[in-house]
């Protein structure tokens, strides 16, 4: 009796070490590091006591191995202690840097610099500031607004040293205040607009592809200079400066302002483009999966996407090399990787809304997966059935609309009762826009019959989504949500879907009659 008790018990830790282990650690971390950048240290700490006291209780029933137990206290804390760290830290660069004085500072360009009415704006790293006989050697995010006059083509990556005068973010009008508010997620704490400039050195590959990417903006523009040119451009290389104010509205509307910036639908699609091109050709699957991994990472880097496409890219290569090695696929512990590789070199990406659309719907995809699948292929597996395929895309796409409903509702005001509908119709143009769009981009000239697949998507895709966005009841109006009822309805989602994912994975190990 005894020994098949401490058999059952190690077999239990054995699971839980040999499980998940990685995807347990990552995972947990985010999840404190996340409740430590959102809310005060002293509730931090209590909710980590109490998940603490929830995991004893959990142990002490025996619910939880030890192994498990202890990786998920470790990490929790080491997450949350972080997320603390980051916070009160940048309450007090915002408090103690100065401001309306002239500054030297030296750093390096971090976003892909946009150009507006002869001024270059983006987000600059400062690796020193010096004002006056201070000298700050924190690393300090700033919001440049560089002169053409002053440096005509800044690329991201570029080291420079800047002086000028450091001014507190300004808020003129409700966008005026939007602004200021996205600057804070972003951890920028000051406005720099230089009267000297100067590059000190380039860092190697980012300027390499932003240079890349900026001929290749140039190339497609050239093969597309109409108004479908400009949306290509949007949805291909994030290059969204020539969209129109009413298109941009069209697709906030419609729930498929995600199409706009490179995310992981782009790169999964960009991925199953070049792995049909690969398998048609008959290449191995190890090339393939190589020829994938490489072209997803070129993507990334060319488009300058952001949280979001680097977590397509881990993910994307983790699932390709275990395709190639025939291993079976594990999509939590890419997700959970993913992320814990971006906190971990920043913290702040965890206020970025892009990494928080794109970690919360693929999230809801792994955790609704059994579900789908079950309504895909039947309880039992088997064949794709047209009638469940059809029915598991629907699904797929109301669980991407409910999952981002309370961060569209928190950052845009807004949720779209479309969203589900509009995100089906333009799948198919917008695979083949971003994998034809790349194609062309590289291609100094190209004959007419190849660049219009291109522009009849991008058309169809620009009419799909004025018509979606036409009816009033499209989108709705809705009331800023709370940080705890944000909380509190994820909770209740994700439950939900793994509840519906279990149970169709019990019923589909259920003996057939």
């Amino acid at each position: 009796m005894l020994t098949s008790y401490n058999t059952g018990r190690q077999a239990g830790v054995l699971q839980a070490v040999n499980g998940r282990p990685l995807a347990t650690f990552c995972g947990s971390y985010l999840l404190g590091a996340a409740a430590g950048v959102t809310f005060s240290p002293i509730a931090v700490v209590n909710a980590c006591l109490l998940a603490s006291g929830v995991l004893w209780l959990l142990w002490q029933r025996r619910n939880l191995p030890t192994a498990t137990t202890m990786l998920i206290l470790c990490s929790m804390w080491l997450g949350s202690v972080q997320g603390i760290r980051h916070a009160a830290q940048a309450g007090i660069l915002w408090e103690t840097l100065p401001h309306g004085e002239a500054v030297l500072v030296v750093g390096e360009v971090v976003s892909e610099p946009v150009k507006r009415r002869g001024i270059s704006r983006f987000v600059f790293r400062a690796r020193s500031i010096q004002a006056g006989q201070r000298v700050f050697h924190i690393p300090t995010y700033l919001w440049v607004e560089l002169p053409e006059e002053r440096m005509d083509t800044p690329y991201a990556g570029e080291r420079l040293r800047l002086e000028g005068r450091m001014r507190l973010p300004e808020a003129l009008g409700a966008s005026g205040a939007s602004f200021v508010d996205y600057l804070r997620r972003r951890g920028v704490v000051r406005t720099l607009r230089p009267y000297r400039a100067v590059k000190v050195s380039d860092s190697g590959w980012r300027v390499f592809f932003s240079r890349l990417r900026r001929r290749l903006i140039q190339n497609l523009r050239y093969h597309l200079p109409t108004r479908e040119g400009h949306l290509a451009a949007a949805i291909v290389l994030n290059d969204r400066t020539r969209l129109d104010n009413a298109i941009r509205e069209s697709f906030r509307h419609t729930g498929t302002v995600h199409i706009l910036s490179p995310s992981g639908t782009h790169v999964s699609m960009l991925a199953v483009a070049v792995w049909a091109v690969c398998r048609l050709l008959r290449l191995s699957r190890r090339v393939s999966a190589l020829a994938v991994i490489a072209v997803m990472w070129l993507f990334v880097g060319v488009a300058a996407g952001g949280e979001p496409s680097f977590r397509a890219a881990v993910m994307g290569t983790l699932v390709a090399g275990a395709v190639a090695l025939q291993r079976e696929l594990d999509l939590p512990t890419s997700l959970a990787l993913a992320g814990f590789l971006i906190v971990l070199a920043d913290t702040g990406a965890l206020l970025d809304p892009g990494f928080q659309f794109s970690f919360t719907l693929v999230a809801a995809i792994v955790a609704a997966s059994g579900c789908l699948n079950a309504v895909a292929f039947g309880v039992t597996g088997g064949r794709l059935k047209p009638a469940g395929g059809l029915l598991a895309a629907l699904g797929f796409s109301v669980v991407c609309a409910v999952a981002s409903a309370p961060l569209t509702a928190l950052y845009y005001g807004q949720m779209s009762l479309i969203a589900p509908i509009a995100n089906l119709i333009i799948a198919l143009p917008v695979q083949v826009l971003t994998a034809m769009g790349l194609v062309i981009a590289c291609l100094p000239w190209v004959p007419e019959w190849l660049s219009a697949p291109v522009a009849l998507s991008a058309w169809m895709v620009d009419k799909a989504v004025r018509w979606l966005a036409m009816p009033e009841w499209a989108s709705l109006t809705v009331p800023t949500p709370s940080r705890g009822a944000i909380v509190g309805f994820y909770i209740l989602f994700f439950t939900a879907l793994l509840a519906l994912s279990a149970r169709a994975s019990r019923r589909r190990k259920e003996p057939t009659q």
